[in-house]
């Protein structure tokens, strides 16, 4: 669905002269900077446009540039990921050998994965292997078993933020209920020596920053910092590894193990996990994580709705609006678990949710209080109108800019 020509050419125009604004507007777009960018964006499409139109046509006209721009921007943030991402097999290999895994661990691991005759492993590498073995049958490695096994493992599982030394917790949470100053955190400019830093979301959207916690335990300040290079997220030593780092991890093993994934995005809603595709005569795309495949029930949660669900991937043939599939029962070819003498109406409530958030032009009915759920439903965008947007972003990624329409 492309843009009209002069919409098109206005939000090119609109990034050529304050790419800052943009680029700030479309990482975080709340009621606030929607109402600056769409009068900015009008602006340039009257100057532009030289057709006899009206005010309300032009207007609809920045309403769909503006969601296409949207689905571009997000699935480009996606497919940098892949990019980053892409470690040789010697990098991630000395990744897993380059840490000696702390005692509790190897024996939480070996508990968890016994192999008989078999010490615990020492490193993640030997952690992986040991997988392997116990996936593979008669000489066959059941890919499908690997994966399941490595999501489930303590290699990529979530770890909170913490004391270094004591492992005091810090949530992440948001809205904020503690300051960052109240719980004893500070940012930091990086210094340099950083592998990899990266931008993220740590209660709230960050910069490429170091964070300082100041336990109040223990009083140790520790460091820390968001990363995709597999060296920083592998480290056992009480890293914080929240769920984009475990994202980037499993991407980066499943390229290395060549197991077909893609990564899921909900629109409005800070999180991220990823669908592996089954081995199945069906090749049907499965959930190991059941928080993620019922993630409808997080609606329940009472912290706000998110509005879509997206997969993305590099191949472009996978890329697809999946809001629906995650509204429905696996039963009926959806993703969530069906649960028995349980509300018979949850999925219809859910629905009711996720619609009354898609069309909240304040966002505040959100998690993320964000508005990109309404920026594609006031643009009439369908689910198959965005899995195209989203399959083209795909296939232009690397020839052409987000911006360029």
């Amino acid at each position: 669905m492309p843009s009209p020509p002069a919409a098109a050419t206005a939000m090119a125009s609109l990034y050529a002269r304050d790419k800052l604004l943009v680029e700030r507007s479309f990482a975080h777009f709340t009621q606030e900077s929607l109402a600056l960018i769409d009068s900015q964006l009008l602006q340039q499409n009257q100057a532009l446009c030289t057709e006899d139109v009206n005010n309300l046509h032009q207007q609809q006209e920045c309403h769909e540039a503006l969601a296409q721009a949207c689905i571009r921007r997000i699935a480009y943030r996606c497919l940098d990921k892949y990019a980053r991402l892409l470690s040789t097999a010697d990098t991630v290999e000395d990744a897993l050998k380059f840490y000696t895994l702390p005692n509790e661990l190897q024996q939480r691991i070996a508990t968890k994965y016994p192999i008989e005759n078999t010490p615990p492993p020492t490193s993640w590498y030997e952690a992986l292997n040991q997988l392997k073995e116990l996936a593979t049958t008669d000489g066959i490695l059941d890919q499908g078993k690997l994966w399941c096994m490595i999501l489930d493992h303590p290699m990529t599982s979530y770890v909170h933020m913490q004391c270094q030394i004591c492992g005091h917790k810090v949530v992440d949470q948001y809205p904020l209920q503690q300051t960052d100053g109240e719980v004893g955190l500070k940012e930091l400019q990086p210094t340099g020596d950083e592998l990899e830093l990266r931008a993220g979301w740590f209660r709230g959207p960050r910069k490429g920053v170091v964070f300082e916690f100041t336990c109040p335990e223990c009083q140790h300040v520790s460091h820390w910092y968001r990363s995709g290079h597999p060296k920083v997220i592998l480290n056992p030593n009480k890293w914080g590894r929240l769920c984009g780092d475990q994202e980037d991890l499993r991407l980066t093993l499943a390229d290395y193990l060549k197991i077909p994934v893609r990564l899921v995005v909900p629109l409005d809603w800070d999180h991220v996990w990823s669908e592996y595709q089954s081995l199945s005569s069906n090749k049907s795309w499965e959930v190991q994580d059941g928080s993620a495949r019922n993630f409808a029930r997080r609606l329940d949660e009472g912290i706000g709705s998110w509005t879509r669900v997206w997969a993305i991937s590099s191949n472009a043939e996978w890329c697809q609006d999946v809001t629906g599939e995650y509204l429905m029962y696996r039963r009926v070819g959806g993703r969530a678990d069906h649960r028995n003498n349980h509300d018979s109406n949850e999925m219809s409530r859910y629905k009711e949710t996720v619609r009354k958030a898609q069309n909240d032009s304040t966002g505040q009915l959100t998690q993320a209080k964000t508005c990109y759920g309404y920026i594609l439903a006031r643009a009439n965008f369908t689910d198959d109108v965005i899995t195209k947007e989203l399959q083209r972003a795909a296939t232009e990624y690397g020839d052409k800019e987000w911006w360029q329409l």
